[in-house]
């Protein structure tokens, strides 16, 4: 069996983890990126890039060319179940598809001298004397072993590394399954399009989920080729009952849905589930760390991961940087340096958000939030600056 050693291994190719890469390379550290999937690759996603992302993509020196590939989304409408709209401006966020978004990131990670094995299966952590000290994987048909001082787990809501450490998240509260697929064709708001926009919908159709149509790409607007998709509140209250069935029936009898009379589905519906950051799971241990969707950074509601996965990502290479300089990979060292920065960034956005949560998915509750956000401008601009602005 090939043994490899590097300082730092990251499992997953995402957004969070060529983020983390990408500071660890510039840092000069010798950082292996892997990942199970050749790109550029499809991700069921929302395809939303916020403001939070969007300053690690500068930060690479990646938004030249993010703004060739999506659009950019000034705004965003939100639809009461008794269908009163109200309009804010967001945080400045790209809406750009997984499998171009993932591409550029990956690619920026190598760029700045992360090297990265595609078509690389991790099955297994390797432990030794209490600590995590590489993985155990397949590439390209020969089995390997890379040996690591640290290893990063960004490989999302099924995570191998999770799975291994005893950390993979199984509370149903904070599990809420989405469905996602694409429009051609679909007709958006005149006055919102020109500007850049996306929408979500709280209606009495769908509840205990709610519906997103997201122009997406660079050509989203023009085309009305839109990311649509289905957030429940989580896994208790999904109870197996059809999300595709739904949204047929808020297309036939919303008239939001009237808009999609005249689109084309240009995808198959896919699921996936997503672990919100309600479970504030420790995230790290003796070796190892766990970012984005492998440590359940996801924020509710608003079913926000990439940029709460980009901001892991961060904390979690500035905490790997500072354990490489001081040979100290022990948990209460990590946990000092990522976890808890994590959380004194998030925590108190993630507990206002949490309550929302409980209560957007009741209809009354919705008309209610909805109109109180027209007649009351400086609560609805408190509201969406806690809710969507990290």
């Amino acid at each position: 069996m090939r043994i490899i050693e590097r300082d730092v291994i990251v499992v997953g190719a995402g957004p969070g983890g060529s983020i983390c890469a990408s500071y660890l390379a510039r840092a000069g550290v010798d950082v292996l990126l892997m990942d199970k999937e050749v790109f550029p690759r499809d991700k069921p996603c929302a395809d939303a890039q916020t403001g939070n992302t969007m300053k690690h993509v500068i930060e690479l020196g990646a938004d030249t060319e993010i703004k060739e590939l999506g659009i950019l989304a000034n705004y965003l409408k939100v639809v009461s179940a008794n269908y009163e709209e109200t309009i804010a401006p967001t945080s400045g966020a790209y809406i750009t598809p997984r499998w171009l978004f993932d591409d550029l990131m990956k690619r920026t990670a190598v760029r700045h001298g992360a090297e990265c094995l595609e078509d690389c299966w991790v099955n297994d952590v390797i432990k030794e004397d209490g600590y995590v000290v590489g993985v155990k994987a397949k590439y390209q048909g020969e089995f390997i072993e890379v040996r690591s001082k640290l290893v990063i787990g960004a490989d999302g809501s099924h995570s191998v590394v999770a799975k291994a450490v005893g950390m993979f998240p199984e509370y149903s509260g904070s599990i809420a399954p989405a469905l996602r697929t694409y429009f051609t064709g679909v007709e958006l708001d005149p006055k919102l399009a020109p500007k850049g926009y996306i929408e979500l919908h709280f209606d009495e159709r769908v509840k205990p989920a709610y519906i997103w149509v997201f122009p997406s790409g660079k050509d989203g607007i023009k085309d009305g080729f839109c990311n649509v998709g289905m957030g429940v509140a989580d896994r208790d209250s999904y109870d197996g009952w059809s999300l595709e069935e739904r949204f047929y029936d808020w297309v036939e009898n919303s008239p939001y849905g009237e808009r999609f009379k005249r689109a084309k589905q240009v995808a198959p519906w896919k699921g996936w589930r997503v672990p919100d950051a309600h479970q504030r799971l420790r995230n790290c241990g003796n070796g190892f760390m766990l970012i984005g969707d492998a440590g359940s950074t996801v924020i509710p509601l608003v079913d926000e991961g990439i940029s709460a996965a980009a901001d892991s990502g961060k904390f979690a290479a500035d905490a790997a940087i500072e354990a490489l300089k001081e040979n100290n990979f022990s948990d209460e060292f990590l946990y000092e340096r990522y976890p808890m920065k994590f959380d004194e960034m998030y925590n108190d956005r993630i507990k206002t958000i949490k309550l929302v949560q409980e209560s957007m998915y009741d209809p009354n509750v919705t008309n209610t939030m909805v109109h109180k956000f027209n007649t009351d401008l400086k609560f609805k601009e408190a509201a969406f600056k806690k809710m969507f602005k990290a």
